[in-house]
């Protein structure tokens, strides 16, 4: 990971302390992430990756692990269930990106990966 990376990943520590990273591949984990109602879970497990490029790459997608179905039993839209992570077992991916990616002149200025993570709550609470 490149500097920039490595101090936004500073930054998600503080707001997720239990967030594991592996700073070669930037796939990092979540172990307990609460989620909005409507879901068949109240917490998930959540990866994502930190981009190689960042901050000139905007991140892209989320993962759960063991499936995650609405309150209804049905699937969620724009959802692959059978995506894989360095963790193994079974994961879903969503397909997600911030809305816009405008970093500022140093992380935590301007769009920021702990954005990206907190925005994982607004595609959950859309509920579709």
């Amino acid at each position: 990971m490149n500097d920039w990376a490595v101090q936004e990943l500073r930054l998600l520590h503080r707001c997720w302390p239990q967030l594991e990273c592996d700073e070669v591949t930037g796939w990092c984990r979540i172990p307990s992430f609460a989620i909005p109602d409507g879901w068949n879970k109240d917490t998930v497990e959540v990866a994502f990756q930190i981009p190689a490029n960042l901050p000139g790459q905007p991140p892209y997608a989320f993962l759960i692990r063991d499936g995650l179905l609405l309150a209804s039993g049905t699937p969620p839209t724009d959802y692959n269930p059978q995506a894989t992570t360095p963790w193994g077992g079974t994961w879903g991916q969503f397909s997600w990106q911030p809305e816009s990616w405008a970093p500022g002149p140093q992380p935590g200025r301007g769009t920021s990966m702990v954005d990206f993570v907190r925005s994982f709550s607004d595609r959950l609470r859309d509920r579709r």
